[in-house]
Order: C-alpha cells, then sequence, then structure tokens
C-alpha cells in the first residue's frame, strides 16, 4: 500500500492566475509546451473557475495487441485540436515493451515526433506513459523490472517531466526512481481506488489516497477524480469508479454532476487514444468514442455554467502550477 509523505492541501485559485487557450493564442506568448502566461490582474474577479487538464495515454491500439502493435489512435489525435480552447496532456508510449516491439523505447516519440510539436505549439503539454511489462506481457513491479523501465524511458523522451502510469501503478519505490530521472508532476493517483489486477495486468493499490494533491519524494501527484457509482461498482467490484473522458455521456454526465456537487476548484480526467477510433477490438468499441468526448467536454462547460463556474481547459504541467506554485492570491 502506499503512502504519502506530504500532503498540500488544495487551495482556491485565483481566477487570474493563467490565461485559457484562447488567451494564450492571442497574446501570441507562451512557455515550454504551452505553460501557461500568469498575468498580474484579475479582471474576472467575480468568476469561480474550475481549472480542468485532460490527458491522453498514447498506447497502441488494443484491437491488435498482442499479435502486433498498431497506432490508428495515435494517428487520429490530430482531431483534438478542433476542439476549441481545450489544451491536452499528451504521455507518450516508451518502455522496455514498445523496444522489444519496434526496436527502439523512443518509437512512439520518434515517429509522431511532428504530431509532438504540434502538441506544444497548441500549448498542449508532451508528458510519459510507463508500463511494466515483462516477457511474456504481464505486469512486473519488480525493483528490477521497474529501474530498467525508467532509465530506458527517461532517457528515450529526453527526461520528461510528467507522467501517468500505465494502469496507474505506483509505489514508493518507483516514486523515488521517477523523481531520479526528473520526473516532478504525476497525475496517476485514483483517489480510493485499488484493484487486485486482471489477466496479469492493471493492479494499482490508491485506496490511501485523499482527493488532494500530494508531494512524494519531490513528485508533485495530482489526482484524477473517481466517484461512487452504484451500478459500476457492481460492474467492477471497487467502492469508486474513474470512467475515462471518452465514456458514453450517459454513464459520463454522472461523474460531472458528481464531481460538481464537491465545489472543488481543479478535475482532472484522461483516456486511452485507441478510444477515439475505437481501436479496442471488443465491447468496449461501442462505450468510447471521439464524439462522446467532444460531447463530454461541452456538456461539463454548460452544468458548471449552470453552476456559475468557468471551467477553463489547461494540461498538467499548468495545473500543477496552479495547484503547487506560490503565485495565489488567496489561501485557504
Amino acid at each position: 500500500m502506499i503512502t504519502a509523505p506530504v500532503a498540500v492541501r488544495s487551495r482556491p485559485v485565483d481566477s487570474s492566475s493563467i490565461q485559457t487557450s484562447s488567451a494564450s493564442k492571442s497574446s501570441g506568448r507562451g512557455g515550454a509546451d504551452g505553460a501557461g502566461e500568469i498575468t498580474t490582474a484579475s479582471e474576472h474577479a467575480a468568476v469561480k473557475r474550475v481549472y480542468a487538464a485532460i490527458g491522453v495515454d498514447c498506447d497502441p491500439d488494443r484491437a491488435a495487441y498482442p499479435d502486433r502493435l498498431t497506432w490508428r489512435g495515435v494517428e487520429a489525435l490530430p482531431r483534438l485540436f478542433d476542439l476549441h480552447d481545450i489544451k491536452w496532456t499528451f504521455n507518450v508510449r516508451a518502455d522496455t515493451q514498445i523496444r522489444d516491439y519496434c526496436g527502439s523505447a523512443s518509437y512512439c516519440y520518434e515517429r509522431f515526433a511532428k504530431l509532438w510539436d504540434a502538441a506544444r505549439g497548441h500549448g498542449s503539454a508532451v508528458g510519459w506513459h510507463v508500463h511494466y511489462f515483462d516477457r511474456d506481457g504481464r505486469q512486473d513491479t519488480s525493483e528490477r523490472c521497474i529501474e530498467e523501465n525508467i532509465e530506458l524511458g527517461a532517457e528515450a523522451l529526453e527526461f520528461p517531466d510528467i507522467v501517468h502510469m500505465g494502469w496507474t501503478f505506483q509505489s514508493e519505490f518507483s516514486v523515488k526512481c521517477l523523481a531520479r530521472v526528473g520526473v516532478r508532476i504525476d497525475y496517476s493517483p485514483l483517489p480510493r481506488m485499488r484493484f487486485g489486477g486482471n489477466g496479469g495486468v492493471d493492479a494499482y493499490d490508491w485506496s490511501s489516497f485523499a482527493y488532494r494533491p500530494s508531494v512524494w519524494h519531490g513528485v508533485r501527484m495530482i489526482p484524477a477524480y473517481t466517484f461512487r457509482h452504484a451500478l459500476l461498482r457492481r460492474r467492477f467490484s471497487t467502492e469508486r469508479v474513474m470512467l475515462t473522458t471518452t465514456t458514453s455521456p450517459l454513464l459520463y454526465r454522472s461523474l460531472l454532476r458528481d464531481f460538481l456537487h464537491t465545489g472543488a476548484d481543479f478535475f482532472v480526467s484522461y483516456f486511452h487514444a485507441d478510444e477515439l477510433v475505437p481501436a479496442l477490438g471488443d465491447w468496449r468499441d461501442r462505450l468510447y468514442a471521439f464524439k462522446n468526448l467532444s460531447t463530454n467536454l461541452e456538456r461539463f462547460r454548460a452544468m458548471a455554467a449552470r453552476q456559475g463556474y468557468e471551467v477553463v481547459f489547461v494540461n498538467v504541467r499548468e495545473l500543477a502550477e496552479i495547484l503547487f506554485g506560490e503565485r495565489r492570491s488567496r489561501h485557504a
């Protein structure tokens, strides 16, 4: 079980602390990987803001795996830039499995280099997605496997500062290793969720993690939103559930409604690239779609507006600056 050595309380965010995507574009000034520009005056002091970060795990398609790796989902990612005023965080796969299938751990990073450059120019961020597989395609969380994958993947992606873990797995040992290679932000945590795995993969334990940003060994840990749902709880045998952002709007609406009742000022969600096509090869092709993603994000804006909130979509690096930075003008 994971325990967090340091906790940082989420506080109200100054509504002027970061620009929206459209503001960044009009000014023509932005930091590396689209870091938002900090303003000096509150132009909309009365507006309550919710800062939302949406991540994309850039895995190969599950429909063709394990026979071969195909990338239809990643090839479809440019469609995301057509969605208005939304920044993304793209988590590029780099680990020993990518090396073994493709000849290099940096295969996805190099093959789609123009896409990642376009993402940075758009104001989005590029991070890292790493899985701990053994040679037989099973999850391997031994220290040897963790160290090998982290050292290999970090070098392949030129030492990224953002990570979103495969199966969201994390441990004290892996966090320390990630910090050692320069990772400073992890948005893998799924508060109060735990799963023992299925088919030799997908095991994780966030049962002790609260819905609050924390710092572990120098890494800023930002949780995704999880919620209780009676039907889904029975289906997945977990107390709480997390829905990817491409899930059917009929289900995702329940998550959004639950989130807005909390009064929280930040929201994190993610999805897998192959859910856009979709290219999962089973019943999930009917559950996930690009159209669902678009509908869910527009509904989020509309539901929040009815409660007096403006949703500002930022990348995860910007969100970390908001949640942990010292530029806030108000404190809890």
